[in-house]
């Protein structure tokens, strides 16, 4: 790597991933420009044009960077929306919100550096329904499936899986009220509660699985060629049988463990078919030791897993983005 390129970082404020990797990147000498979009009317200037179309980044500190020719690669961590003046009207915020999330998706549009991962990649990617799909072609086995809006279908599939029923969101990670916030978690629908509600299916696709019994859970994490298994214990742990998360991780055993390599080759292979070079994967494994697909993050967290278990998952990403 040129040590007069940088590896640019797309971010927010507030993000212990891109701080861990930029503190490795120091340690090594590296030159890197962090973008906290959040922040972009504010702490960032852009100008797009010349003869090579080039875009060039200065922050309110002096430090500045050409894009592509002056980066190495683009790390397209954890971005959030520009937050915009007070005092302009709902359509004026409207119009420059799309005005710059338009300008910052040009840059997925240039390929000539590498992205971890391209934000179009991302985008496809993340779609969980195809997500099952592609597992199953690749040989992975995955949970019976069915997402409707009609309420006959679903209750025809409730009949038929002969299995405890979980109801899962597709995209919506949770919604907030004046005074709290929610996030919407994997849960059981248990007989009654299906029967008494199953005519509002009709209101909004619902995205419905068979419950398959967990020995324990596996997140995977791959960063280029390193593949980290981490194994986690919800199955010990009250209240994080049914979705881990409901729960602090650190109330839950993880551990690495090798991962067979059948299952290490569909997943990488999965990553490939998407065209990324990082993901986060969660299975997991039955009591009689059979590996089950349920989704792949594209942009998933891997820093509590390191603060758990010493896995180097900051050093394999920081070797990821020199690559």
């Amino acid at each position: 790597m040129s040590a007069h390129r940088s590896v640019l970082i797309f971010t927010e404020k507030f993000d212990p991933h891109v701080d861990a990797v930029i503190q490795a990147l120091n340690e090594r000498g590296r030159q890197f420009f962090r973008l906290n979009t959040s922040d972009f009317h504010t702490d960032y200037r852009v100008s797009l044009g010349g003869d090579d179309g080039s875009m060039r980044f200065e922050d309110r500190w002096g430090r500045s960077v050409n894009f592509p020719s002056g980066v190495h690669s683009a790390w397209h961590r954890k971005p959030d929306e520009p937050r915009l003046p007070d005092g302009l009207d709902e359509p004026t915020k409207q119009t420059i919100r799309n005005e710059t999330l338009e300008l910052m998706n040009y840059l997925s549009c240039i390929r000539s550096v590498p992205w971890y991962n391209n934000q179009e990649a991302n985008r496809v990617s993340q779609r969980k329904f195809p997500q099952l799909c592609l597992a199953r072609e690749l040989g992975l086995r995955i949970p019976r499936t069915l997402i409707t809006n009609d309420p006959e279908k679903a209750r025809a599939f409730a009949a038929a899986i002969d299995a405890p029923l979980l109801c899962k969101s597709m995209k919506e990670p949770g919604y907030s009220t004046e005074s709290d916030s929610y996030f919407i978690f994997s849960r059981l629908v248990g007989e009654r509660e299906f029967a008494e509600n199953a005519d509002k299916i009709a209101l909004c696709p619902t995205f419905f699985q068979e419950y398959i019994p967990k020995a324990y859970e596996l997140r995977v994490t791959i960063m280029g060629d390193a593949v980290f298994c981490c194994r986690i214990d919800s199955q010990s742990t009250a209240g994080a049988e049914t979705d881990w998360r409901m729960v602090t991780p650190d109330k839950i055993e993880h551990r690495l463990i090798e991962l067979d390599p059948a299952t290490t080759g569909r997943l990488k292979e999965m990553l490939r078919l998407y065209g990324l070079r990082f993901g986060a994967f969660d299975l997991i494994v039955t009591p009689q030791g059979e590996v089950v697909f349920l989704e792949l993050n594209p942009n998933g967290q891997w820093l509590w897993i390191e603060l758990m278990t010493g896995a180097p998952m900051t050093a394999a990403m920081t070797d990821l983005l020199l690559s």
